[in-house]
């Protein structure tokens, strides 16, 4: 198990996601169903996004708002 949190890093839920970007739960869901997150989903509504991604969303972002 150990190798596996080392493969996918810390996992967020998409509530946690969309707390952290201060956004609201349908925006995050609509964002991670287009693949703006990417996110993994594992069953009908229960999504999980790697901490590697959320961050590289959030890198991007800066990037495009400094254009």
């Amino acid at each position: 198990m150990d190798d596996m949190k080392t493969y996918l890093g810390r996992l967020y839920s998409a509530d946690e996601v969309a707390k952290l970007l201060s956004i609201d739960m349908n925006t995050c869901y609509k964002w991670l169903r287009e693949g703006r997150i990417k996110g993994m989903k594992l069953a009908d509504s229960l999504w999980r996004v790697r901490e590697a991604d959320l961050k590289l969303f959030v890198e991007q972002a800066i990037e495009v708002g400094r254009r």
